[in-house]
This record gives C-alpha cells, structure tokens and sequence, in this order.
C-alpha cells in the first residue's frame, strides 16, 4: 500500500494500491468535505487497513459500479474523437458520426422512443456485475424486436463496447464481453461476397437483349408490351447515366432536356415511404448528360407512353401501368435481375448501384478525370469516387510497379 496523500485540488485523500486482479495501480481517496483534513486520513487509514486485509485473505472484491459509468466513458471517449475531428478533419469522428452513436447509446440507456428494458429495468440502471450472459442475451434479443436490423448490429456493437470498456477499466464487469454472446449470425458471418462490377460485353449485350424484345412487343397483352419497353429503357437510363436508384425512380419528364442531351437530378424517392424529397448530398444535385443512344430511347419510350394514353399525372418518366411510381424492389426484382436470369448472366453484378459502379469504369476508360467522374455520379468526396474507380488498366499498371519496386 502506498502513502496517503492529499490530492492537488486539495479536496480529496487518498493512496494507491496494486490490484491483485488485474495487476494494475489503482487510487482509492476519501473526501475531505466538511470534515478536517485528519478525519478524512483517519477514514482512509481505515479503509487502507480494510483493503489490505482482504487482499491478504483472497477476498478482494473490485469496487462494483453502474453500468451506466461504461456508457458515459464510452461517450466521453466519442466525444474526444469528434473534437479531435474538429482540429483536423481527416482523422477523428464526423459530428454526424457522433450524433448517430450517442443516439445508440441512448437506446441502450433506454431514454430513446425505443426505451429498451430488460426486467423493467433500464441497462443502464444495472450494476455491471449484473450483466450476466443470461442478461446480455436479452439485451440482444431486444436490440433485435426494438428496431432494425442496422441498428440491431450498431446498439449491439457500442453495448459490447461499453462492456469492454468496463473491464478495462476495472468497474466490476464479470463476464468477458468477447465470448457472451453467439456470433454465428452476426453479419460478418451472413455477409454476401462483394461481386464484380459487370463488363462492358456483359452490359452492352443485355442491352441489345432487351432492346430486341422491346422492338418485338407484344400485341396481345398489353402488359408485356409495356414491361419488354419499359425493361429496357430502365437498364439503358441506369447504365449509361449511372444515377443512384431512388433518383432514378423519382425522374420527371420534365428534368430531360432532349435537345441540349441532358438531365437534372434534383430529387429522389423513399422506397419504405414514398415519398419525395431532395437528394442525398449537396453535390448530388447535378446535370447528368446522356448518351446518343439513351436519347433515342426516351423518345421512344415518351412517345409510346403518349400513343398508348399511359395515366401518368405526376408526369413520370418512369410510371407504372397506372401512372404511380415504381416500387424500387419490384424494378430490381422483375426488371432487372429476371430478365438477366433468362439471359444467362450472374444476377449479383446487375443492379442500380452495379449500373453505377459499371458508369464510373466506363467513364475512366475514356479519359474523364476525378472531377468530372464526381461531378457526373455526385459525390460528395473522394472517398467513393477512388472507390468505385478501379479498372483492369489500373490493376495492370498496379503490378507493373509493384514488380519495379521488388526488383530493384
């Protein structure tokens, strides 16, 4: 045991003593208060005397504590990132990125509208030596009927966190929150394989496919007919513009501007709601231009809306038989990944974001630089930009230079 002191604030006493747990330095102080500075160093010879004899008679117990003292260190530790953020902007957390996991640990502390308890009684309000592995079980099970399945895994990841965080630093915590929970559904283990992007071959002959269906039609059903021009006017908007699928969906007639070749992106649609409203990112309100080919296809597509009196008040480019907006999983389903099956293609390459990624590689294969790529696409940064801009050429100069820097 160490010698009692008197902290610098003046306010406290106290003395350090090795845990024998965790084999770590640790301060126990008494405050002074009201009291005289030799009450307060009577009360700490005592409890010192106390310690040691517990250690001394292998009865050592680590002082328990709320677990909601984990949640408020968890936070305060995201609190020094986003400041940290603050001073330089390429490390640290995004204040965006602070609010959504403060958020989370409020649905944890149960003071959220998902008010979360267990036993009737918030996690916060349990001690950590109470967080059993019977309890952390309930505790997923109600991350899991509370809310969805993303914030299922992100309540689930800063509640292991701050479950960590209270075996580190000693606050009582008797499980180890490593092993307390079964794992063999935890996204890591159900998540899909990321596929390729499609190629250019894969790409432009789909396009001819559907294509030669649209111009075979079919005059006895109506809705076939319908489906094979719609099919491909969609494929063809989404490849050759590389808009994000809610935009696309959320496309007005109005936004085309045939003779200059161009068209505005200023909106997207809800795909759980409906509704529409403006896009995602500043920089993703932008002017996309269109290909010779797209062009073709919209006045097509327009006129044969026109001819055949498709209802179509909201003025769509993109309507239903009824003049609504599409269902965007239905479109995936039918509209894309169907026609690709019968086609003979993997369906996992072909889809909205797929289209986008396929846009992005065709772009750079024709020379356009980083700028005009964001631009195009609307990015907001970089980041997704250098992400998605990765071509054969690239990965071929890649090892032409990895294999200088080998060989020399």
């Amino acid at each position: 045991m160490g010698k009692i002191f008197q902290t610098s604030c003046g306010k406290f006493v106290g003395f350090f003593y090795r845990c024998p747990e965790t084999n770590k330095r640790r301060r126990k102080q008494v405050s002074i208060g009201k009291s005289s500075i030799a009450e307060a160093i009577k009360k700490a010879e005592k409890i010192q005397k106390d310690l040691d004899r517990s250690i001394d008679d292998g009865n050592y117990a680590v002082e328990d504590k709320p677990f909601k003292s984990a949640l408020d260190a968890l936070e305060k530790i995201y609190l020094s990132k986003w400041e940290l953020h603050q001073k330089d902007p390429t490390t640290g957390l995004r204040e965006r990125t602070y609010n959504e996991y403060v958020g989370f640990l409020n649905i944890i502390r149960g003071v959220s509208n998902h008010n979360i308890k267990i036993r009737d009684k918030k996690i916060s309000d349990y001690k950590c030596s109470q967080i059993t592995p019977d309890i952390a079980d309930q505790i997923s099970q109600a991350f899991v009927n509370q809310t969805n399945k993303n914030q299922n895994t992100k309540c689930w990841a800063k509640f292991e966190a701050a479950c960590k965080l209270a075996v580190v630093k000693n606050f009582g915590m008797k499980i180890n929150p490593c092993v307390m929970v079964d794992r063999s559904n935890h996204q890591s283990k159900t998540r899909v394989v990321k596929r390729k992007a499609p190629t250019k071959q894969e790409v432009d002959s789909f396009l001819d496919y559907l294509e030669q269906r649209k111009n075979r039609g079919s005059n006895s059903c109506p809705r076939k007919d319908f489906s094979s021009k719609f099919d491909y006017i969609y494929n063809l908007y989404s490849a050759h513009t590389g808009k994000r699928g809610n935009e696309v969906l959320a496309t007005v007639i109005n936004d085309v501007d045939i003779h200059q070749g161009i068209v505005k992106v200023d909106k997207t649609i809800c795909a759980k709601t409906g509704n529409v409203g403006m896009t995602k990112t500043n920089k993703s309100e932008r002017i996309v231009v269109l290909t010779d080919r797209l062009i073709k296809g919209i006045q097509e597509w327009v006129a044969y809306l026109i001819n055949k009196q498709i209802p179509n008040h909201n003025r769509l480019l993109f309507p239903s038989m009824n003049g609504e907006y599409k269902n965007a999983s239905n479109v995936l389903n039918r509209s894309i990944k169907k026609n690709v099956i019968e086609f003979g293609l993997d369906p996992t390459k072909f889809s909205p974001h797929q289209y986008r990624r396929h846009n992005n590689s065709r772009r750079k294969d024709a020379g356009h630089n980083k700028d005009r790529i964001k631009n195009q696409l609307g990015h907001e940064d970089d980041k997704m930009t250098n992400l998605y801009n990765t071509t054969w050429e690239d990965f071929k100069k890649d090892r032409k230079n990895i294999n200088e820097a080998f060989s020399s």
